[in-house]
């Protein structure tokens, strides 16, 4: 029977035809070992050799009379890489190659934006040999060893060296040069808090594709990747709720291809809103920001598909506990232009697993939803979707385009019936974004970008009663932005060492928001506002790069707010010094500004899910905000060991009691006022062999100032947590990829309060010290692991499974204490403790092709 399978399998693969004289057999992607039989006796030849070296080994080719036996010879040589020698008369051997071998390959340069270079040397090591690429990028090499190194060198680009048996196959390949800007210096922490992740030149950045397991996922996240970075926090347990060096998540600027978004969470924030498998790499600055970004005080989070043009049809999909998507990477024109798509949606409004009641109890706690279900009148209806594509697409040698389009949103709906009413809680957030990008190269030194983007953001709520026969009330709430904006810059190399670049940019944004209640006989709105902002941005900047002495980089911004008449000059600059090829040290100053914020709002807040909204700056209650951040750090790394250390300063104004996610006790009015951040990363790392391990700890004092609160007198911010500590671990075996984390960290500040009745029996609130007391400490033990697998050897179908466990001792510990008042004549008060997530497993299935 296996031998029956076998054939049909290779008559699947083998087409022969014959007419008369003709006799014509092509092979489309057929395994070697099943077509050499066919070559022997087409040609009347004899192969010989080993078994066990044509395992896997494909070849795709068609036979003609006129196809001489020497070109056959030549394409399995480069297809299958092996090499074959005449023995006999009609006797050929097949072995695998050699470092004395001589062969022939070619490919093509091309820089990160997929534009060829030309003028590049090329040298073959150690013959010395030399050839250079032409106006394609292009290059030959005859006739040289496979074990052979070659050196790529051209002035503006860090030097590569790769192999010759790496790019040797039947059709020539392409090699990517990167600007000197990007170069590796000698102490890059590869690998930094796990592989695919690196930290260089004060940027961290994350490989998707080789992304590890990371504790407590089955696949990778985003922005839970970025949480295991000395100096993030999130102390509420989402993904979405980064607390970077002590400043709030809505001063994080997150872009997706240029894209702004300003929604970035799924299920209320504890998924991220990104399908990582559509991702190449994400870039992180937590301090030594380019300045070419702009508009946010806290940290930057890049995120990039792939520029590069794809050749093969491939994809993926997956399903985990929550949702299923997939993903596919389509050629267009044969290198050329290729488009990726990639789409995502939960399945929880038809199937409500074990994994997405714990997520749904962590996120709805403390609100109706969780509070209603206890009685069996209450129903809700969630999902979640998103979708992004983008078009990669080289129109000459010299330019590329490449367009983008990303969308995401959640939908609740919550149903509750009385015997006399029906109560409906309609809730829903969408994000959409589009962009556009031309890459124009001016010679080999000189590089040009001009983009457009433009961004949608709406969030709509609205609470409908509803009697038997008619509607009795609606309240509504809607917070809608528009943003739109081009940028061009240029990029100049005058060697390897020194750059400058400069550029423009310009936006212009509106947002809305309105709250409103409405019954049959009237139509009132409870507040309003409609504001537009556009903003012109100038940057210039100068760059210095001797990896084994200095790097220097500094430049400025400036940014003229013209609605508010406001202007800001804003420095930035990143100093680093090898002391010895192991150790260095460095600095980093920076000024920022940012005229949009997220305020909690207190005039509907029926559902206590998505209460805070987008404002815009005024010059009456939300002024401008600017931060100003240093900070000094060391870096050092030997024999499998890692250090880094950070310490920082970071000085915020403009905060509100509003922006600031602060509820006054004193009293209900405005207060404007600044803050005080001053903090510490620690991060050490071993590796021994297939064990990683690291630990880091991070030092967080945030002090807040209102003017006439609190006595005048500086308090502890909202979310200080003073110490955190992070371990985490990971080890290879085999196909399994295993990782454990342990996080734990000091309590979160709050501020006691508690209800005092008078003789009239009216109740008040009676607040302590502002922020004095700390919550219990926090702790969490998570765990992953992942098997990669074939169902046959000879399969282009790779599997992975995973299963991930969030809190594995089940721990409860209280993340949260807030009181509120209800929205009603009554105005009750209502205190809230929201505790962590528990004991949570997760089951991730994924197909690769």
């Amino acid at each position: 029977m296996p031998k029956k399978i076998c054939v049909i399998l290779f008559l699947c693969n083998v087409l022969v035809f014959s007419q008369e004289k003709t006799n014509i057999v092509m092979f489309k992607d057929a395994y070697l070992i099943e077509a050499l039989p066919q070559i022997e006796q087409y040609y009347n030849i004899t192969f010989s050799y080993l078994d066990q070296i044509l395992v896997d080994k494909t070849i795709s080719i068609r036979l003609t009379p006129e196809l001489k036996l020497t070109d056959v010879l030549t394409q399995i040589e480069q297809q299958a890489l092996l090499k074959i020698e005449n023995i006999g008369t009609t006797i050929y051997s097949l072995r695998p190659y050699q470092s004395q071998d001589r062969i022939t390959l070619c490919a093509t340069l091309l820089d990160e934006q997929q534009i060829s270079i030309s003028n590049a040397q090329i040298t073959t090591l150690p013959e010395n040999s030399v050839v250079v690429t032409d106006d394609r990028g292009y290059f030959i090499i005859e006739e040289i060893p496979y074990g052979s190194i070659l050196e790529i060198d051209l002035p503006g680009y860090a030097k590569k060296q790769v192999l010759a048996s790496e790019i040797f196959n039947s059709t020539c390949t392409y090699l990517q040069l990167f600007s000197a800007t990007l170069s590796l210096d000698q102490v890059l922490i590869k690998d930094f808090i796990a592989k695919g992740i690196s930290l260089n030149r004060k940027t961290i950045q994350i490989k998707i594709k080789d992304l590890q397991a990371l504790p407590g996922l089955t696949e990778p996240d985003i922005l839970y990747s970025i949480q295991l970075i000395p100096g993030v926090n999130s102390p509420y347990e989402t993904a979405s709720g980064l607390y970077v060096r002590g400043s709030t998540p809505h001063q994080n600027l997150v872009l997706w291809n240029g894209i702004k978004t300003y929604h970035h969470s799924h299920l209320y924030g504890m998924l991220s809103a990104f399908n990582p498998y559509a991702v190449d790499e994400v870039l992180f600055y937590k301090s030594g920001t380019p300045e070419h970004y702009g508009d946010r005080l806290a940290s930057i989070i890049d995120i990039r598909t792939s520029s590069e043009i794809s050749d093969t049809f491939k994809g993926s999909f997956g399903i985990n506990m929550i949702n299923a998507d997939a993903i596919v990477d389509i050629p267009i024109i044969k290198d050329q232009m290729s488009i990726k798509l990639s789409g995502r949606r939960s399945y929880t409004d038809q199937l409500e697993t074990f994994t997405y009641k714990k997520l749904a109890d962590r996120a709805y706690q403390n609100t109706k939803l969780r509070d209603t279900q206890q009685s069996e009148l209450g129903d809700n209806t969630f999902y979640f979707l998103d979708y992004n594509a983008s078009i990669n697409y080289k129109i000459t040698k010299n330019d590329t385009l490449q367009l983008n389009t990303l969308y995401s949103k959640n939908t609740l709906q919550f149903d509750q019936n009385t015997d006399q009413k029906f109560y409906t809680d309609n809730l829903f957030t969408e994000n959409e974004g589009y962009n556009v990008k031309w890459n124009h190269r001016y010679g080999s030194n000189l590089k040009q970008e001009i983009s457009l983007y433009y961004t949608k953001y709406a969030l709509n709520y609205a609470f409908k009663t509803d009697s038997i026969t008619k509607t009795v009330e609606v309240r509504a709430k809607e917070n809608s932005i528009r943003d739109l904006g081009g940028a061009i810059s240029l990029n100049y190399a005058f060697d390897k060492k020194n750059t400058i670049s400069t550029g423009y940019q310009y936006s212009k944004k509106r947002f809305k928001h309105g709250f409103a209640t409405s019954t049959p006989e009237y139509f009132l709105i409870l507040d309003q506002d409609d504001r537009k902002l556009e903003t012109h941005a100038g940057h210039f900047g100068y760059q210095y790069d001797d990896a084994k002495n200095w790097f220097f980089s500094t430049g400025v911004r400036l940014s003229h707010y013209a609605g508010l008449q406001k202007t800001f000059i804003e420095p930035r600059i990143v100093i680093q010094k090898h002391l010895t090829p192991n150790f260095e040290i460095n600095a980093t100053a920076e000024f920022r500004s940012q005229s949009d914020s997220n305020i909690r709002e207190s005039v509907l807040s029926d559902l206590a899910l998505e209460n805070e909204i987008w404002k815009l700056a005024d010059t009456i209650n939300y002024p401008i905000a600017t931060s100003s951040q240093y900070s000094m750090g060391a870096s050092f790394k030997k024999r499998g060991w890692n250090f880094d250390t950070d310490f920082y300063h970071k000085h915020i104004k403009g905060i509100t009691t509003l922006t600031a996610g602060f509820i006054n006790p004193i009293d209900n009015q405005y207060h404007e006022g600044k803050s005080e951040i001053y903090g510490m990363d620690v991060f050490v790392k071993k590796k021994i062999k297939r064990f990683n391990s690291w630990l880091s700890y991070s030092y967080i004092n945030t002090q807040n100032f209102f003017s006439g609160v609190n006595d005048n007198k500086y308090f502890p911010g909202n979310w200080n947590i003073r110490h955190s500590v992070r371990w985490t671990s990971f080890y290879d075996l085999d196909n399994f990829r295993f990782s454990l984390g342990w996080f734990w960290h000091s309590g979160k500040a709050y501020t006691q309060v508690k209800e005092v009745e008078d003789e009239n029996g009216m109740v008040t609130l009676q607040y302590g010290t502002i922020n004095s007391t700390s919550l219990p400490t926090y702790h969490r033990m998570d765990f992953s692991v992942i098997y990669n697998f074939q169902l046959k050897q000879q399969s282009k179908l790779k599997y992975r499974l995973g299963l991930s466990i969030l809190n594995i001792y089940d721990n409860k510990t209280l993340i949260n204490k807030e009181v509120r008042s209800t929205n009603t004549l009554e105005n009750e008060y209502i205190f809230s403790d929201k505790y962590g997530i528990r004991f949570t497993p997760n089951v991730s299935l994924r197909v690769l092709w």
